[in-house]
């Protein structure tokens, strides 16, 4: 178990607990998701072009280095 905790597998280990901490700090705070994109007044479309746009952006990035 000290090898995984010292080794490669702390840096998950470590995004889980970030993970379990925000989502408790969200439930604590009565924060959405849906509250947050209305803050930025985004919707799921716009997030799903921004998806698209980054996953084109690697697209480019990856056949311009071949």
């Amino acid at each position: 178990m000290k090898n995984i905790i010292n080794g490669k597998g702390s840096g998950f280990i470590k995004l889980i607990i970030i993970i379990i901490i925000a989502l408790l700090l969200m439930r604590y705070f009565h924060i959405t998701i849906t509250g947050i994109l209305d803050y930025f007044h985004l919707t799921w479309a716009d997030i799903m072009n921004y998806i698209q746009q980054a996953l084109n952006w690697l697209k480019d990035l990856f056949n311009s280095v071949k």
